[in-house]
């Protein structure tokens, strides 16, 4: 896990000052090492965190061997040693032990081709001199953050924002916010700043050294997956889920500088963990956050694991003071608002697991895999109310979930907005001109007539990224870097393949996972209740030493997002809360940490 930036604009030699600033911008993402490239009309800048080939020999920029090449590469590639077996195979030689020169000589041996044989998270710039060309790629399922700026002859790429700033001062793009304050993340390729555009994942930027035309190109799109097998049998769904399931945790687990895993109590993570555990025999060291027995607390459900599998164990503790304490700086690292309170418990908890390791395996995406929301146990239910919303005239639909949301937005899929319309409810009024597009939600959906393959392509396409983007930007603030066995493109294109009737068929959740999960974990901890991580919200806002130090700015009259909402509004959810409505907790905390964000930008460049 890393950090890069490229610059591109023909002729010009990048000023040593600028690229120190964006270096050390990125400084948090790799802190072991920097390094820089540049010839006339471009530059590589690179901060390494080191975890496979540790040793210097491995740093970057790294150019093969023929000093055709120089590359910059931010994130795993969890095949590389079969890449490099076949690589030797045809003759190559290397000099290091790690994935980064796998890329180089894979480049050279099949060009534009080897992208389809990666397997991992990755985001990467590849100057080649011969060609005249730059290469930036993104990882198929979008682990790995890439940014983009392009502003005339100059373009740039980065692994975050801030560096970009650097270059054109940050605006806030009202599009994306539309879609920040409902959902807590713009989908698609917005990304909060105009003039800088995400990169979706599986894309391929060419950039001409000499400053002709900008090529772009989908080289792989993980919806092409989502094609069920019908004729796939009960036991070999499960014997073929095992097996890549296995394989993807087996391939997770390569580091030289050991890992840890991110143990929640829930199936997801507890899984990992007991599927990790026998190769570290009984050394598996595990992270947990506290609650200190609040209702949401999963403690008693990690000590299951933790007992059953020897685990050295350590938990945080998270207090309100904490949290609120923590927050501007995860909301600096999100580089926009926190969907959730989950991305600065996350962050304080890398902080801890950064004193002892710089990999730490998670249980993120296996909700979007395998159907963990309720939607996917209520589908049959929600599929007739979006089929009576689109016969019925607008006029005539109830004002109750899921109607008044799409009669708010017109009608659209009740796929799209069934996991969010509660939070959109309560602030649609506050903020009158923010109407959400959410095109790139829509046009995921619309690809599918099965409804549960709608729901699948919703939040494998939008809702995903969201949390793979909240696990890197936490964990690296801390300089750890987070893995996702659940998220593995191996391992998606067998839960595709699943028969509907067998991934999703309704009235329960992850059926199949759990039965998978029966060989490992408890029946009690598999079939309990789903949490998840929620948070005491008002009891920290109703606290002045907790999140309650943050509602003035809400309401002052410098609100940066008073700009965009109604003022009464906004201030009658401020007082209804301070009233004792509990039910406006998460909805308050995104708004603080928008309006946290749009301040931090008179700042950020």
């Amino acid at each position: 896990m890393c950090g890069f930036a490229a610059l591109f604009e023909p002729g010009r030699n990048f000023e040593p000052a600028l690229l120190d600033a964006m270096e050390n911008d990125l400084f948090h993402r790799g802190p072991d090492s920097g390094g820089r490239a540049q010839a006339s009309g471009w530059g590589l800048i690179f901060r390494r965190l080191a975890i496979l080939d540790p040793g210097a020999g491995a740093d970057q920029p790294m150019n093969d061997r023929q000093g055709r090449c120089t590359l910059v590469f931010n994130g795993e590639i969890y095949n590389y040693k079969t890449l490099r077996a076949e690589l030797e195979g045809r003759g190559a030689s290397f000099r290091t032990n790690g994935d980064t020169e796998v890329l180089l000589e894979g480049y050279r041996q099949w060009g534009e081709g080897f992208f389809d044989r990666l397997e991992g998270m990755y985001a990467l710039a590849l100057v080649d001199r011969d060609r005249g060309v730059a290469l930036v790629a993104r990882d198929p399922l979008g682990i790995k953050p890439l940014y983009m700026l392009k502003d005339g002859d100059r373009v740039a790429f980065a692994s975050e924002m801030r560096p970009l700033y650097r270059l054109s001062p940050p605006r806030v793009d009202e599009a994306a916010l539309a879609e920040l304050i409902p959902f807590g993340w713009a989908a698609g390729s917005l990304s909060n700043i105009k003039g800088i555009e995400r990169l979706p994942g599986g894309t391929l930027v060419s950039v001409p050294l000499d400053g002709g035309a900008i090529k772009r190109r989908r080289f792989c799109d993980p919806l092409d997956t989502l094609e069920p097998n019908e004729n796939l049998s009960a036991e070999d769904a499960e014997a073929q889920i095992c097996d890549a399931l296995a394989k993807s945790v087996s391939a997770h687990l390569a580091s030289d500088v050991g890992y840890t895993v991110q143990l929640s109590g829930g199936v997801d993570s507890s899984l990992v963990t007991a599927m990790a555990a026998p190769a570290t025999q009984g050394k598996l060291t595990s992270f947990s956050v506290g609650l200190g027995g609040h209702a949401y607390d999963e403690t008693p459900y990690q000590k299951m694991v933790i007992e059953r599998y020897g685990l050295d164990h350590h938990e945080m503790q998270i207090t309100g003071s904490a949290y609120a304490e923590a927050l501007p700086r995860a909301v600096r690292h999100m580089e926009g608002p926190v969907p959730h309170g989950g991305c600065v418990t996350l962050m304080l908890l890398c902080d801890r697991i950064a004193k002892t390791s710089k990999v730490v395996l998670t249980g993120e995406g296996a909700d979007e895999m395998f159907g963990g929301y309720l939607r996917y146990g209520r589908w049959r239910k929600t599929m007739w109310q979006e089929r009576l919303s689109r016969v019925l005239p607008t006029g005539l639909m109830p004002d109750t979930w899921p109607f008044a949301g799409m009669r708010r937005i017109g009608g659209r899929d009740a796929a799209v907005y069934e996991s969010v319309y509660h939070d959109f409810k309560s602030v649609q009024s506050v903020f009158p001109g923010l109407i959400p597009g959410s095109g790139a939600r829509e046009a995921a959906s619309r690809r599918f007539k099965d409804f549960r393959d709608r729901l699948f392509a919703v939040d494998q396409s939008a809702y995903l990224e969201s949390l793979l983007m909240r696990q890197d930007k936490m964990s690296m603030a801390a300089s750890v870097e987070a893995r996702v066995p659940f998220v593995h493109l191996p391992l998606l294109r067998a839960v595709n393949a699943l028969p509907r009737d067998i991934r999703a068929p309704g009235g329960v959740t992850k059926p199949l996972l759990k039965k998978i999960a029966g060989d490992y974990l408890s029946s009690d901890l598999i079939h309990r209740r789903k949490i998840g991580l929620w948070l005491p919200y008002h009891e920290w806002l109703a606290d002045e030493k907790g999140t309650g130090r943050y509602l003035e700015a809400l309401t002052g009259s410098d609100s940066r997002l008073g700009q965009y909402a109604d003022r009464q509004k906004l201030g009658d959810l401020v007082a209804a809360m301070r009233a004792g409505n509990r039910g406006g907790g998460l909805v308050l905390e995104r708004l603080i940490g928008t309006e946290l964000w749009l301040r931090s930008l008179k700042t950020a460049a």
